[in-house]
């Protein structure tokens, strides 16, 4: 299932183009379900990262697992905004000052 979801992530991947900085995450109504259900995803891999460290997950794919779907759920976020024409708007931009 790992490899299944790897070769998704390569298929998407090839066929757009990944932003090449930190991007705000939502620009449309798919994209930000998408990454609601990453943000939901990274919970559940935390949480199994510390079942494994109590020696409470069986066999070493879930972790994996649940890493790489997190990472297909950011691709076809990113997909979803390219198939409505939209372009992620950079976390920052060059020359913002930071706050804080």
């Amino acid at each position: 299932m790992v490899a299944g979801v790897e070769q998704l992530l390569a298929d998407f991947e090839a066929r757009m183009q990944l932003p090449r900085e930190f991007v705000v995450p939502g620009e449309t109504r798919a994209s930000a379900f998408l990454e609601l259900a990453r943000t939901i995803l990274r919970r559940a891999e935390r949480r199994a990262v510390t079942l494994d460290r109590a020696g409470l997950v069986p066999g070493p794919h879930l972790i994996p697992y649940l890493n790489r779907l997190a990472d297909l759920l950011w691709v076809l976020a990113r997909t979803a905004e390219q198939a409505e024409s939209r372009q992620p708007t950079a976390a920052r931009t060059a020359g913002r000052p930071r706050r804080g």
